[in-house]
């Protein structure tokens, strides 16, 4: 419940900031929120970038385990043979 609380005041006190922010602000309404719609525009556009590079960077970095995981099953297989080995002589 906590977190709820804190997130909603954290809301109300940045909704409350921005309208003050507003009201005194040195420009024109309308130029300030072009600015505000420009910059919002912007940093789409680059956490988008962002997540596309993440998306598609995943396969390259997942390449390797499936290389990795290939050599830990050959190694268990080469050590269970030597210890049915070990096992059978004796």
């Amino acid at each position: 419940m906590k977190l709820i609380t804190f997130f909603t005041t954290t809301l109300i006190v940045s909704a409350a900031g921005i309208a003050a922010g507003m009201l005194f602000a040195p420009r024109k309404g309308s130029k300030i929120r072009r600015d505000i719609s420009r910059k919002s525009h912007q940093y789409s556009d680059y956490l988008s970038d962002k997540l596309d590079e993440i998306i598609n960077s995943g396969p390259d970095y997942m390449d390797g385990f499936g290389d990795k995981t290939d050599q830990l099953i050959d190694k268990a297989k080469n050590t269970a043979k030597k210890i049915e080995a070990e096992v059978n002589s004796k």
